[in-house]
């Protein structure tokens, strides 16, 4: 081993606490695991740029109405499934797709379909929570050694499983976006900052064992309040209180926990001040983001447009990975679907197109630098339940960018006839929980290899992904 590699593993053991009697902290064989794998690639070699966005839609998406047939004999078998739920054919034209599917965009995704058929937009089908290659005998067989995701059908559970890849009795030190950073922060030489941003809070996805996501909103980045300028009778006292803090936690202390707090205090104001910095910086404030206009309604593209500053903000950040975490919720349409989901989707629409268009704009960011993707914790049953649809397993999701492999389908559109081949039930009255054919760990993979994660640290980030012959799906460049 050489010396530069082997500082290299001194300090990454370091962080996870390995060294100088700090092996308490690591309890889980996963956190030991990663821990012995990760240095598999070497990745302060980096010289490129790329950011990763996630938008989770919490509650379950129904990618079958996202998505739906407009060829004659296609959309007669939906309609027949899908009865009062289902979109008209003249609702769907315009939004057809050029791959020679037979299928259409909802008619409130017009400008989604636009950049599909430009072919920077992919449909990724039937993707959900697999620990194995699954059929319906399987599934059926009660087979004790047939892997499947526990607490099926249950939103905390799923989403929880589809952002850490794993069960939810088993440890969870990380979520897979997390692992992503602890491996690529290696890039980011010079920054002060994980490559993790959030804009809804803390989530698992992007919990790693040495990185933890800087969680912002889309207003910006907040100063501690007692800090502000603002104070009764319009005095400023901010450098004074600000000097006296700063003093404060500077004081010599005794308890080790004393000493960790100011640590930790300290080094988030000098965060917050960093970032404060380089989101005022002429790359993130002087950048066309007009196609945002006349959506200050929409929470979606709010988080979107700060998501789009702090990307233009990468050179002052010091940043050559970026990946961020935005939810977007209320997708859980039990009742008034057509209303509910069609509302959804608008914001989705205006947002996803807005958010492109403004990367497209940026002078000094490569559109190709991109990748916008959805998530979900699981799709809807094909049958409805008399005004909406129920909690489903597998659903289509959404990849967008100028490096995407778009304009087309990847992965095969299943069969949602209730009982059929697809279908998680045999029985003719089944609700239709259609088993997924592309597990998360295959999705997620195929975005971690575009960011540059090394083919032998990906199993570590996806334990269940050896289990698959395809590790890369192909809709990324």
């Amino acid at each position: 081993m050489s010396n530069q590699t082997d500082k290299q593993r001194r300090k990454f053991l370091k962080q996870f606490g390995l060294l100088a009697g700090g092996t308490t902290l690591l309890a889980t064989q996963s956190k030991l695991q990663f821990i012995k794998t990760a240095l598999a690639a070497n990745y302060n070699g980096i010289n490129d740029q790329k950011s990763l966005v996630c938008i989770f839609l919490a509650g379950g998406n129904d990618g079958f109405n996202m998505f739906a047939p407009y060829q004659s004999d296609l959309h007669q078998e939906y309609s027949n499934i899908r009865k009062t739920l289902a979109i008209s054919r003249a609702d769907l034209a315009g939004q057809q797709v050029e791959d020679g599917s037979g299928y259409a965009f909802h008619p409130k995704m017009k400008n989604v379909a636009e950049i599909y058929n430009q072919g920077k937009l992919a449909l990724i089908s039937n993707v959900g929570n697999l620990h194995q290659p699954l059929t319906q005998a399987q599934y059926l067989s009660g087979n004790s050694g047939i892997l499947i995701p526990e607490s099926l059908f249950s939103h905390s559970h799923q989403q929880e499983t589809w952002q850490t890849n794993r069960a939810p009795a088993q440890p969870t030190p990380a979520g897979w976006g997390g692992l992503l950073a602890d491996l690529l922060k290696q890039a980011n030489t010079g920054s002060q900052l994980a490559p993790t941003f959030s804009l809804s809070g803390t989530s698992p996805w992007q919990s790693g064992i040495t990185t933890q996501p800087f969680s912002l909103n889309s207003s910006g980045v907040k100063d501690f309040e007692y800090l502000q300028s603002e104070l009764p009778n319009g005095a400023d006292r901010h450098s004074i209180r600000s000097k006296i803090w700063s003093d404060m936690l500077a004081l010599n202390r005794n308890h080790v926990l004393e000493q960790h707090s100011a640590g930790l205090l300290i080094e988030t104001k000098k965060r917050l001040v960093f970032l404060q910095d380089a989101l005022n910086t002429p790359d993130a404030t002087n950048f066309d983001d007009s196609a945002f206009d006349g959506l200050e309604r929409n929470r979606l593209a709010n988080n979107l447009k700060m998501i789009a500053r702090l990307i233009s903000a990468r050179d002052a950040i010091s940043q050559k990975r970026q990946i961020f975490f935005v939810r977007f919720g209320s997708w859980d349409t039990h009742s008034d679907q057509l209303n509910q989901h069609t509302a959804l989707l608008t914001q989705l629409n205006d947002a996803m197109s807005a958010f492109q268009t403004t990367m497209n704009n940026v002078a000094h960011i490569d559109e190709n630098s991109v990748t916008t993707f959805t998530a979900s914790e699981f799709g809807r049953t094909a049958t409805s339940n008399g005004d909406g649809t129920d909690h489903g397993w597998g659903g289509h999701q959404l990849v967008m960018g100028g490096a995407v492999n778009g304009g087309q389908i990847h992965g095969t559109l299943p069969d949602i006839t209730p009982g059929g081949i697809n279908d998680s039930d045999n029985s003719a009255n089944s609700a239709g929980r259609i088993i997924p054919t592309i597990a998360v760990d295959q999705y997620g993979a195929t975005l971690a290899k575009w960011m540059g994660v090394a083919d032998s640290d990906l199993n570590a980030i996806f334990p269940n992904l050896s289990r698959f012959s395809q590790r890369d799906l192909g809709f990324m460049n």
